[in-house]
Formats: C-alpha cells, sequence, structure tokens
C-alpha cells in the first residue's frame, strides 16, 4: 500500500509540473491562468483514480476461466461419494465387438494377477473370458487393485465378484421377471403397424404377427382395408416396470374374410413353433415374399409391355420395389445353383429347392458374403441385396419361381406344407394349447399375470 501512494504522490507531481509547459507550446495563445484551471482538473481526475479501491492482486487467467469438462469417451470413470469414502471407483464399460477381459484389463491399467485370479475361481471361469458386444460391465477398483466386478448375465441374474481379505468370492443375484399375457385388437385402415399402433402395439408386435403368418399371407400385396387381427402376447416386467416384449402365445389375422389362426407350442426338447388349432405347421417349404414389406411395382404378367424394350414381353415374375441395399431373402432351403452377372437379370442368383423347384433373384446390387455356388442355403436367410442392375428402370428385385422349367406365379403357386405336429405329441399339443385358442375369442381385457 505504501509503495501504491509513493507511486501516486510521484505521478501526481508530474502532472502538476509538465501540464502547464505542454499546454502553452501545444495551443498558442493560451494564458497561463487557463493553463492552470485545466491542470487542476486533470490533478483531480487522476487523484480519484489512484485511491479508488483496487483488487488484492490480479488473479491468474488460468484460475479467473471455470475448466471446459473433458470430452466424454466411450468407456468412463466415475465416483460415487459412496465409494470415494470406501477408496475405490468404479468404470463402466459397454463391450465391444472383439473385446476380451484382457485387453480391457491393460486400458485401464487394471492389475492382470487379479484377472489371472479370476480365471482360477471355478464359478467364474466361463464367466470371465465370454463377453458379449452391447453389454455393460462394471469394475469397482483401487488404484489397479480390482476391488469387483459385475456383469449382467441375464435380464433376471447378476454376476456380483467381491474381494475380501481371504480374496475373491462370486454370487449370482436373482432379480426376478413377471411375465404378464395381455390380449389386443385392431381393425386395419392404412396399414398393419399403423393398426398396432392404434391398438398399444409395438412395431415388434406387428413384425412378428408378419412373421407368423407369411406362408399364407403377402403383407406386401394381400392386406386390406377392413382385415383385422387378434394377439394374445407375453410383456416382460421387472420390480413393476415394464422390461421387453415377449412372444406372441396366439393370433388370429383375417384377410379378405379368411380367418388364419395360430398358436405357440413348446416341443418335448423345447423347441417353440407354430401351428394351426388342429396341429398343422404354419411354415411351409416357401415364404411367399423374399422383401419384406415392400411394393409389388410388377405382377406376373405373360403380355407385359416391357418398360426398357418397350415392347411385349411377357413378365414372368414378380417385382418388389425397395431402396438399394434392402436385404432380398431365399424363398425356401435350397442350393446355390447360379451367382454372378446374366444378361437382362444383372446381379442374378438362382437356388435349387428339390422337386424341379427353382427360384431366381434378379437385378441385384451385391451377393451376401462369401455366397458361391454349390453352397446350402436355409429359409429365410439373406442371400443379396436389392439393386438395379441389367434391365432395370429403377431399384427391385425381379422374383421367379419355376417348377421343372416352367414359370409359375409367385403369388398364387401352392407352396408345400412343413411337418404337422407328431402322432405322439399331439395330446400334449392340444392340452397345452386349448386355453390360448379360447382366448382369442374372449374381449379384450387387462393382462393378466402369467408367472
Amino acid at each position: 500500500m505504501k509503495a501504491h501512494r509513493l507511486t501516486l504522490y510521484r505521478s501526481v507531481g508530474y502532472v502538476v509540473y509538465i501540464v502547464p509547459i505542454f499546454i502553452k507550446s501545444a495551443i498558442p495563445g493560451v494564458a497561463t491562468r487557463s493553463a492552470y484551471i485545466l491542470q487542476a482538473g486533470l490533478v483531480a481526475i487522476v487523484a480519484v483514480l489512484a485511491v479508488l479501491p483496487r483488487d488484492r492482486e490480479m488473479q491468474p487467467l488460468a484460475a479467473q476461466t471455470p475448466a471446459q469438462p473433458v470430452a466424454t469417451q466411450e468407456l468412463a470413470s466415475t465416483v460415487a461419494p459412496a465409494e470415494a469414502s470406501l477408496g475405490f471407483s468404479t468404470i463402466e464399460v459397454v463391450v465391444s465387438r472383439n473385446d476380451t477381459m484382457d485387453q480391457l484389463f491393460r486400458r485401464f491399467e487394471l492389475n492382470l494377477g487379479d484377472l489371472a485370479s479370476l480365471r482360477n475361481l471355478p464359478e467364474l471361469r466361463s464367466q470371465v473370458d465370454r463377453l458379449r458386444p452391447g453389454e455393460l460391465l462394471r469394475f469397482m477398483h483401487r488404484g489397479s487393485e480390482l476391488v469387483g466386478l459385475e456383469r449382467k448375465l441375464s435380464d433376471s441374474e447378476t454376476l456380483k465378484v467381491t474381494r475380501d481379505a481371504n480374496g475373491f468370492s462370486s454370487d449370482v443375484l436373482e432379480n426376478p421377471l413377471e411375465v404378464r399375457t395381455r390380449t389386443a385388437s385392431a381393425t386395419i385402415e392404412n396399414s398393419l403397424f399403423q393398426a398396432a399402433a392404434d391398438a398399444d402395439l409395438s412395431d415388434r408386435v406387428a413384425f412378428d404377427l408378419a412373421e407368423i403368418f407369411q406362408y399364407d399371407i403377402d403383407f406386401v400385396l394381400d392386406i386390406q382395408t377392413g382385415d383385422r387381427f387378434t394377439v394374445v402376447y407375453e410383456e416382460v416386467f421387472q420390480d413393476g416396470e415394464p422390461l421387453r416384449i415377449g412372444n406372441i402365445l396366439a393370433a388370429k389375422f383375417v384377410n379378405e374374410g379368411r380367418e388364419y389362426r395360430a398358436v405357440r407350442y413348446i416341443d418335448a426338447e423345447g423347441h417353440g413353433q407354430y401351428f394351426s388349432p388342429d396341429g398343422k405347421s404354419l411354415r411351409k417349404a416357401f415364404i411367399r415374399a423374399p422383401v419384406q414389406f415392400s411394393r409389388v411395382s410388377s405382377r406376373f404378367n405373360p403380355s407385359r409391355r416391357h418398360p426398357v424394350l418397350n415392347r411385349i414381353r411377357a413378365h414372368r415374375g414378380v417385382d418388389y420395389a425397395a431402396p438399394v441395399g434392402t436385404p432380398v431373402r431365399a424363398a425356401g432351403e435350397g442350393r446355390v445353383r447360379f451367382v454372378g452377372q446374366q444378361g437382362g437379370y444383372g446381379n442374378v442368383i438362382e437356388l435349387e429347392h428339390g422337386s424341379g423347384v427353382v427360384t431366381v433373384y434378379g437385378h441385384l446390387s451385391r451377393f451376401a458374403a462369401k455366397l458361391r455356388r454349390g453352397q446350402q442355403v436355409d429359409l429365410a436367410q439373406v442371400i443379396g441385396y436389392v439393386g438395379k442392375t441389367g434391365l432395370a428402370t429403377g431399384p427391385h428385385l425381379h422374383y421367379e419361381y419355376r417348377i421343372r422349367g416352367v414359370h409359375k406365379n409367385p403369388q398364387t403357386v401352392p407352396l408345400p406344407d412343413a411337418e404337422p405336429i407328431p402322432d405322439a405329441e399331439r395330446d400334449r399339443f392340444l392340452t397345452g394349447t386349448a386355453d390360448l385358442v379360447n382366448m382369442l375369442d374372449l374381449p379384450v381385457g387387462p393382462a393378466l399375470v402369467a408367472r
């Protein structure tokens, strides 16, 4: 403060001495008295500024500027108040593809000796290294020392590893699920998905419903205004909160006045499949549409005028318009007879299915990875992707169904049935599905607890 006052006095004295001289020399004709009046004014201003309160010290710039948040990384370490009192922190990580526990320990600089100790526990050996992409892991650590580990094994089970004076121990925590059965009905006015939404059903339920009846109903061509459906399905809850949608247990679909019914049956080996109430499998050897929820741009027509050649040329298949890259599924189990380029078909695949049946998929943008001639494919397996190669005016799939070289209309050709319920399980099937069949005819009501 004394140094500040000394500087002030020197500054005032300097101003008193120099200002009159400067004014007289810079402004000719100014009287000495006027110069001293100006001088007095400047002295007053300097004095006021000098005695104004000042900050004790100028703070460093870095101290005045608030710290910017560090960019959040995919894997973050957090410390909760309770954890801080115990001296450890938690790392939460979402497992990526090809991640291993060894890589995660190295990434977070955790003790690899602790990982070896976990692997030495018989009950943990299979749980430590079989990671699933997308799952959440929690590491509790004190420096590089692992204190605990949590991993969700399923919707209802969580593996918890803790450390004490004797080493690591593990326990599987149970958080039971509650499965409720709900029944809903809707009438289609615009689309299946809109009708489902109007009935407070998720897209998942609508998609599963279409999967169940896809062998009998072409959901691209056959759906009409006024069609209706009823569905009995599971809702899974945990701690009273909805967790996810379960399986469809029974369904009824009325399409153009014709009723189709399905019930889900789990056989003696634990395999679930859909059957009609009298035990016939809803699965067929083929599906009607190789492209899901697309639009038919051209039907089977022996007298169609070709849009590129501009002349009458039989259209011996069905064209499904869809964006480039839309997956194309195998219409049935079979063997790849041809994969490559072929004239106006562009990129094309031919599948042999037995009994003289061949299906053809043309104008593809590309083929499924590693698809080759002679390869076996499964029903509904993705074999290629919609494109516009060859003689095509826009992206679409050209699909043909041939029997012993004769082209058949894919939309109307009879499709062979899959195997029905075995006689040995027929009584078990009828008894186990009777209540589900009856629920399709009951009024829609609140959900009931299934288990």
